[in-house]
């Protein structure tokens, strides 16, 4: 279920997921665990590393996992979810990754309950992953299966939305820090 859907460029983007973040997961009293999912290695699928670098840049103390230095990908997701699981058993998942859409969602991010699925694009079988999920349409999906233009595009929206998103979730977490005190 889709809980907030803006495009990155939108002014209220940041306060609508700031919002989203406050009244789906405050409640919950259980640690937030962000699973920033994808590489370094291909520009749009680095949205989930760069969030998770600049959310950890800015707000050391959150349980991130995933980055440029140590990616969440394809093929430590497995092994990887499996670790974070036995030693934060009772956090809620918040998957962050990159996705690819039609055309006109472009930029568009989307805050949503339930799971995300990594490497679907790409006909990998990955585990479903989050609680709640965030994704960022940083791509077109193309219509025959030419999987190398999925590569191809710019970081330009990609940094924007990373930006955008961790900023939120900074503010989110100050606040919660801020009104638990």
């Amino acid at each position: 279920m889709i809980i907030v859907e803006k495009h990155y460029r939108q002014a209220e983007a940041k306060d609508a997921l700031i919002e989203a973040l406050h009244s789906n997961l405050n409640l919950l009293e259980r640690e937030p665990l962000f699973l920033c999912i994808g590489t370094d290695r291909n520009i749009l699928d680095c949205f989930g590393p760069l969030a998770g670098t600049m959310i950890r840049e800015q707000s050391p103390e959150l349980l991130v996992f995933g980055s440029l230095e140590h990616p969440l990908h394809g093929k430590n997701l497995r092994q990887k979810l499996k670790m974070i699981k036995n030693d934060h058993s009772s956090g809620i998942e918040i998957a962050i990754d990159a996705s690819v859409g039609r055309e006109e969602e472009l930029g568009i991010i989307k805050f949503r309950h339930g799971p995300l699925f990594p490497g679907k694009a790409l006909g990998k079988r990955l585990p479903a992953v989050g609680e709640f999920s965030i994704i960022a349409m940083v791509g077109i999906k193309p219509e025959v299966r030419n999987w190398n233009s999925l590569g191809q595009g710019s970081i330009t929206a990609v940094y924007h939305m990373a930006r955008l998103l961790a900023d939120a979730i900074v503010e989110w977490n100050e606040y919660r820090v801020s009104s638990s005190s």
